[in-house]
């Protein structure tokens, strides 16, 4: 198949809304959804789709042209099925979820990335195989549109369009089919990735944290982790009122969410609020009780209040279930120089300074 001619975006959706308007093409497309969905995404999950598929979403939320076979399902009410095996754009809903189960799974990621997830699902060939873009956060020019083999890694998919543009516009001229158009076989998904791995900073950034966990939670208003992890946020900001809320909020939706309870234990404590963080860093323990991150948060109130034989014991547990885990072994020192056991205090520092070394 030859490229097409270049033409614009803006171009492209007015020969294909003018072809369906006056039913040169039978198309099934989605009502556009609001400008704000879309900015939402991009802000919770920390990608940007590129100009002209928004361009696209603003007038279309996704949709298909079907062929003769899906004509004949949609005829017999099988509208699912006739979608299904079509080549089809999702809609800014489904673009969402998917995303989300995605990154969730690091769906085909290589092993080391640290940015945020960066395939994006789009589209669908009738075959089941996804179309994904590569996060354009930090791409000079727009994605190129990759068939994401589901079969492959990523390095073994191959570029079907050079941008969303070209791929509408074939999408037109072939009324719904536009093939698979090899357009370089040697430019693969993992090329933008070291770029995009510079990114971990920010990914880390507790303010840049709260803005992506505000915006996801307007997009998924029951998820008690992100409730949790922006509550995280807002305490390293010394925001502890909004973090209580958020661990507050975690706990009604999820009451036996161990992390909640951890972090927000963690935030009483760190405000002196001793007795209370005991209870909730001991509702963590009790849930996760094979857990030497909520033991040591345990023993960490148990050594606010000077209960220095319970603290100790928790510490001792905890490097039983994780003998490299430093912060017990850092706290378990202070506890033995408290007590005035100077021997134990410097074998704990050795250790210490063993384990600080294998990180350098």
């Amino acid at each position: 198949m030859t490229k097409p001619a270049s033409i614009s975006i803006n171009e492209i959706i007015g020969k294909l809304s003018d072809a369906l308007d006056k039913e040169y093409l039978k198309g099934y497309f989605g009502i556009p959804d609001s400008t704000e969905k879309i900015e939402l995404f991009e802000t919770a999950f920390g990608v940007k789709l590129p100009v002209s598929f928004k361009t696209f979403l603003r007038h279309f939320d996704g949709g298909f042209i079907p062929d003769g076979k899906a004509a004949g399902l949609i005829a017999s009410g099988e509208f699912e099925e006739a979608e299904w095996n079509s080549f089809r754009f999702l809609s800014i809903d489904k673009i969402i979820n998917d995303y989300e189960r995605l990154y969730l799974d690091d769906w085909k990621l290589a092993d080391g990335f640290k940015g945020f997830y960066p395939y994006i699902p789009f589209g669908m060939t009738a075959d089941g195989e996804k179309l994904v873009f590569v996060d354009n956060s930090l791409q000079e020019t727009e994605s190129k549109v990759f068939l994401a083999l589901h079969d492959s890694p990523a390095s073994g998919w191959f570029v079907v369009a050079d941008n969303f543009t070209e791929l509408l516009i074939n999408f037109y001229n072939t009324g719904g089919d536009p093939g698979l158009l090899d357009c370089d076989t040697k430019a693969t998904a993992e090329n933008a990735l070291k770029l995009l791995g510079s990114r971990e900073e920010e990914k880390e950034d507790p303010r840049e944290i709260i803005k992506r966990t505000t915006a996801y939670l307007e997009l998924f208003p029951d998820n008690p982790v992100k409730y949790t992890i922006r509550g995280d946020a807002y305490g390293e900001l010394k925001q502890y009122k909004n973090a209580q809320a958020d661990f507050n909020k975690s706990l009604d939706l999820d009451p036996k969410m161990a992390l909640a309870y951890y972090c927000r234990g963690s935030l009483l404590l760190s405000l002196n609020r001793a007795r209370q963080a005991l209870i909730d860093l001991d509702s963590a323990h009790q849930l996760e009780p094979g857990d030497a991150y909520y033991l040591n948060g345990r023993a960490e109130a148990f050594f606010a209040l000077k209960k220095m034989k319970k603290a100790l014991a928790d510490c001792n547990r905890a490097i039983e279930i994780d003998n490299r885990y430093f912060s017990a072994y850092y706290l378990r020192r202070k506890i033995y120089t408290t007590l005035g056991e100077t021997e134990k205090a410097e074998a704990d520092a050795r250790v210490i300074e063993e384990l600080l070394g294998e990180d350098e």
